[in-house]
C-alpha cells in the first residue's frame, strides 16, 4: 500500500525521513567541534560577569522600583489623596541608602576582578613565547578543587603560576620577609599571595597524580606584573617574579622532564583547559 501521493511505502518513507533529517543535522551542525581552550582570566571574567547581572543589576532594580513608589505616593499627596507618603519615603530612603551601599562594594569588587583579568591576560602575553622553548602554556585551569591561572609544562619541569595584579605605588618594590609573609613596599601583601601560589601547585600536583599516577613535582611560581622584585634572602618554595624576569626565569631552569613526560602530562591538562 502506498503511503499519501509520495510514491514511498511506509517503511522507506520512514527512512527517507530518517536520513533526511540526519542529512540535515550533518549538513547544519557546528563549525567548531568539541570544547575550546579557557581563556586567561575566564574565571575572573565570569565571577566579573555575576557580579555585573547578580548583584549590581539586581540593586539598581531595586532602587529604581522604590524611588517610582515613593515618587508616585509624592504625586498622590501632591493630588490631595488620602495616602501619606512620608512611610513609604523613609522606606524609600532606607533601601536606596543600603543599595547604594552594595553598589559600591561591587564598583570596588569589578575594578578589582577588571585588573586581575588584565593581569593574567598580561602574563598569557609574557609566557607565549616559551613555546619556542618547548614549552606548552596553560590558562585558567580548571581541576576538581579549583582552578589554576596559569600552568606551564616543559623540559625545565611543571609550574603552576598565581598572577597578582596589584596597583603599583611608592618605590614598587616587592619583597619577602623572614616570617615568609609577602611586602609591598612597606605593607603586607593582601591574601597570603604566597600560599596562594603554593595552593595552586598542589592542585596541579594531585591532578595529575589522580590521573597518572605518577607523582610529579609542581614548583609554585608567583608573577608580580610592574613590581620590582627583590632577591630571596631566605626559602619559601616559591618563586617570586616580575614580568620581566619571566624569560629569564624559564630559560635557566635544567632539564626535568623528557619528551614523552612532557606529551603525557600536556595530553591531560589539556583536557583541564577546556570548557
Amino acid at each position: 500500500m502506498r503511503n499519501g501521493n509520495s510514491g514511498l511505502p511506509g517503511a522507506d518513507l520512514a527512512a527517507f525521513c530518517g536520513m533526511a533529517f540526519d542529512s540535515k543535522k550533518k549538513k547544519d551542525r557546528s563549525p567548531v567541534a568539541g570544547p575550546l581552550r579557557r581563556l586567561p582570566g575566564q574565571s575572573v571574567r565570569e565571577e566579573l560577569d555575576k557580579i555585573l547581572n547578580d548583584d549590581v543589576g539586581a540593586y539598581l532594580a531595586v532602587v529604581v522600583a522604590v524611588a517610582l513608589l515613593a515618587g508616585w505616593e509624592w504625586f498622590r499627596w501632591w493630588s490631595h489623596l488620602p495616602p501619606q507618603p512620608i512611610v513609604i519615603t523613609i522606606v524609600a530612603v532606607a533601601v536606596i541608602c543600603f543599595c547604594t551601599l552594595r553598589i559600591t562594594k561591587a564598583r570596588k569588587d569589578i575594578r578589582m576582578l577588571a585588573q586581575g583579568e588584565k593581569g593574567e591576560r598580561r602574563i598569557s602575553e609574557l609566557l607565549r613565547p616559551l613555546r619556542a622553548k618547548n614549552y606548552v602554556t596553560f590558562d585558567d585551569l580548571i581541576t576538581s578543587q579549583g582552578n589554576v591561572d596559569h600552568a606551564v609544562v616543559g623540559p625545565g619541569g611543571v609550574f603552576a603560576i598565581e598572577t597578582k595584579a596589584y596597583n603599583v605605588f611608592g618605590a614598587g618594590r616587592a619583597s619577602v620577609r623572614e616570617d615568609g609573609r609577602l611586602m609591598l613596599n612597606a605593607n603586607e601583601a593582601i591574601g597570603d599571595p604566597l600560599k596562594q601560589a603554593r595552593s595552586s601547585a598542589a592542585l596541579v600536583s594531585e591532578e595529575l597524580e589522580r590521573h597518572l599516577r605518577r607523582k610529579f613535582w609542581v614548583e609554585p611560581v608567583l608573577i608580580l606584573p610592574g613590581w620590582k622584585v627583590d632577591e630571596p634572602t631566605h626559602e619559601t618554595r616559591v618563586t617570586v617574579l616580575s614580568d620581566k624576569t619571566i624569560a629569564e626565569f624559564f630559560n635557566s631552569r635544567p632539564q626535568k622532564l623528557n619528551p614523552t613526560d612532557i606529551r603525557e602530562i600536556c595530553a591531560h591538562l589539556d583536557r583541564s583547559a577546556r570548557t
